[in-house]
């Protein structure tokens, strides 16, 4: 399954609790891929020469229940200003579905958890 579409500015709760994200904007207005959740995905970005591993998420973000669903990817080991460009993710993994935590915290321990199991995919660990 893939997207395109233009990375924009969401609302920076990721960069606030340690995993920034890179927000897809995208071109078909309704492009729901498969169920709401985390996946671990690809994305290649306008200008980039290889595609980045990538935590995705889609979905409406229960915890902090604001706004339309977003689709957004946390780049793992990537730090570059890349708002404005055009993007393309490939869905590979589901990793688990969209879940309501309690607190941020309990959040961020899952979220940490995702990213693990996001890179044990890419090496090819058979964990996630």
């Amino acid at each position: 399954m893939r997207m395109t579409g233009v990375i924009v500015h969401g609302k920076q709760l990721g960069r606030t609790i340690g995993y920034p994200t890179a927000n897809l904007l995208p071109d078909d207005p309704a492009p729901v891929l498969g169920p709401n959740g985390v996946y671990a995905a690809r994305i290649r970005i306008e200008g980039y020469p290889e595609p980045l591993p990538c935590m995705l998420n889609q979905g409406r973000h229960p915890t902090v229940p604001e706004g339309p669903a977003t689709i957004e990817a946390h780049i793992l080991g990537f730090h570059d200003d890349i708002y404005g460009l055009r993007a393309e993710v490939e869905y590979l993994q589901f990793l688990r579905p969209e879940v309501r935590f309690p607190s941020l915290d309990a959040l961020k321990a899952q979220l940490a958890r995702d990213r693990e199991a996001t890179e044990s995919f890419f090496r090819g660990d058979g964990l996630c």
